[in-house]
């Protein structure tokens, strides 16, 4: 049976957060000469484990879209409308 696995998503803030929270341990343990395995096996599943770029959602104009997703959309819509009309005229054009 396979032992459950959670994901936490962490921004750097966080992660660094947790690092030093985790080496202080280290550290503590150090002093009062306790073993550091399981520490150490955390430590290095933190800082080996794999990041991935997310989207934050929430923006304050609109709740629930990302981070100038409303401005990025006008705009490639704007050039798309340019540009359906620019081949409509240039195949009018080229019709006569």
């Amino acid at each position: 049976m396979k032992e459950e696995q959670k994901l936490i998503p962490f921004d750097s803030y966080e992660e660094g957060a947790v690092i030093k929270a985790l080496n202080d341990l280290r550290n503590k343990e150090i002093e009062e000469k306790h073993s550091t395995d399981f520490v150490d096996d955390l430590l290095l599943k933190i800082l080996r484990a794999p990041s991935r770029k997310m989207r934050i959602s929430g923006s304050p104009k609109s709740p629930g879209t990302f981070w100038g997703e409303e401005e990025q959309r006008s705009k490639a819509d704007a050039r798309r409308e340019a540009g359906v009309a620019e081949r409509s005229l240039r195949r009018r054009d080229e019709a006569r």
